[in-house]
């Protein structure tokens, strides 16, 4: 038996981490690429590569210079690592080694499976190729190909790549992968799920040991938990719970019955959930719908503790035929039904009458409309309130209106429509008859854009790509085999 040695360094241990530092191992890597395959370069210092066991052992002088061959369970190691191969061939003068068959390489972090490898002993670059496996202290990784610099310990996937850890699951194209900065990289159909969170988009770069990931390009989320999916072109979100969608962000919530969904677009979305609080928040062009109102705002604040939804900056209400509009507008939901609306400061609503079409309105500095199973109940508007409504004759043809000013004014309604009203402290009233056409008669601010509705979004928001698989996409190498079962049951190898 011929004893043989092996090959150095370490290998990545897997984790992820920081933009800035992320980018900064980028550079690293670009001035480290022209030395994947040195010609000839002169090396300040190169692995030792020591022999341990060989079936067979043959010289050959070829184009390349003089090589070893061995064969049959081959055995090497260096000072850092410890590698087992069907065969391999020692290029004596050009500095690296090729080896090939049921490839497992040992380091003080991690094992490597592979078909085959190529190894540079002066610059510590390693390729593998074929079926890769990399079992990790926290993680486990498979791709086609890894290409892994010892000195640096940044890893290049050319080819697609599988992640697995306590974490969840990732899938990507490609990659990259940073040890010491503890992050990573990943392009091309990226998939990262876990039992209650599934996320894809175009590109990755993540610092999962720090809970953070930044997605760029046909950003899809879902939390499971709390029944929500997102889309846009941008994602960001950290430890804290905090998580920020830009670009054409639409989010879509499903209530906990299952019986209605609220669909929410805007330029930025930005959801925090932490401990008790899960607040989402919408910015710039905020458009609403719900299965009973719609909105449009500058901005809007949902607390779903508190169930209160806040739209901000020229805000807009529609439910059913009524349009509120004002400042700010509060729409407090309580069991998923509209429990009031709360305008400020002078807010107008307007809702035209069933049959002859003409405007009712009333404003005020504030206005509060209350509901009782999703119907209007009752209506308080205080104080300097304004008011027109149009009557019908027995006809049912428009014959009068009132226009009545108060500190304040309750109405009450029933199915027929207003049943009561009352007012306090009237500073004017006036009968206003047909002849006088009360239909042009418009309150300040008067709003009545019943074709800026959001509508019923045509599709929901639903994953581009197909579910992650259960299983890794090649067959296990035979000695990985051997691992999982020897890990299983305890005889694993030192």
């Amino acid at each position: 038996m011929i004893k043989a040695n092996a090959i150095t360094g370490q290998y990545i241990a897997l984790h992820h981490l920081s933009r800035l530092r992320l980018r900064l191992m980028l550079l690293i890597l670009l001035s480290v690429s022209a030395q994947l395959w040195p010609a000839g370069g002169e090396a300040v210092a190169q692995t030792q590569v020591r022999l341990l066991f060989t079936e067979s052992l043959r010289g050959e002088t070829t184009e390349l210079g003089r090589v070893r061959i061995l064969r049959g369970n081959v055995e090497m190691e260096t000072d850092e690592l410890h590698i087992k191969a069907d065969s391999v061939y020692q290029y004596l003068d050009r500095n690296f080694i090729d080896a090939f068959g049921n490839i497992q390489i040992r380091t003080d972090n991690q094992t490597i499976w592979s078909d085959s490898l190529r190894y540079n002993t002066l610059n510590d670059m390693s390729h593998f190729r074929g079926r890769v496996v990399v079992e990790g202290r926290t993680a486990r990784l498979f791709s086609h190909e890894m290409i892994y610099n010892f000195l640096f310990e940044i890893a290049e996937f050319p080819q697609r790549i599988r992640l697995v850890d306590q974490a969840g699951t990732l899938q990507a194209s490609r990659g990259f992968y940073f040890s010491l900065p503890d992050s990573a990289a990943f392009y091309g159909n990226v998939q990262l799920a876990d039992s209650t969170q599934y996320a894809e988009s175009d590109t990755l770069y993540a610092v999962r040991s720090a809970d953070f990931y930044q997605l760029r390009g046909n950003v899809f989320l879902e939390d499971f938990t709390e029944r929500t999916r997102m889309r846009g072109r941008f994602s960001q979100s950290d430890s804290t719970g905090f998580r920020e969608l830009r670009g054409d962000a639409r989010l879509q919530r499903v209530n906990e019955a299952e019986t209605d969904t609220t669909y929410l677009t805007a330029n930025r979305i930005e959801v925090i959930n932490r401990d008790t609080v899960n607040i989402v928040n919408g910015f710039e062009n905020v458009r609403i719908w719900a299965e009973r109102y719609a909105s449009l705002s500058d901005e809007s604040t949902y607390d779903d503790n508190s169930g209160l939804f806040r739209l901000t900056g020229a805000a807009r209400l529609w439910q059913r035929d009524l349009q509120l509009s004002g400042e700010v507008i509060d729409i407090q939901l309580a069991d998923d039904e509209i429990d009031y609306l709360f305008a400020f400061p002078k807010p107008i609503a307007v809702t035209p009458d069933s049959i002859t079409g003409r405007f009712n309105q009333i404003l005020g500095d504030s206005l509060w409309i209350y509901f009782d199973e999703g119907e209007i109940s009752q209506m308080r508007v205080e104080p300097n309130a304004e008011m027109i409504i149009h009557e019908r004759d027995e006809n049912d043809r428009p014959e009068f209106a009132i226009q009545i000013s108060a500190e304040r004014l309750l109405m009450f309604f029933s199915e027929a429509g207003i049943d009561s009203l009352k007012y306090f402290r009237t500073i004017e009233g006036r009968y206003i008859p047909e002849i006088q056409n009360p239909e042009s008669i418009r309150l300040e601010g008067f709003q009545y854009e019943l074709q800026l509705r959001p509508d019923k979004p045509e599709t929901w928001l639903f994953p581009s790509l197909p579910p992650i698989s259960e299983e890794p996409f090649f067959p296990l190498p035979q000695r990985y085999l051997d691992f999982l079962r020897e890990r299983e049951t305890g005889t694993e190898s030192p």
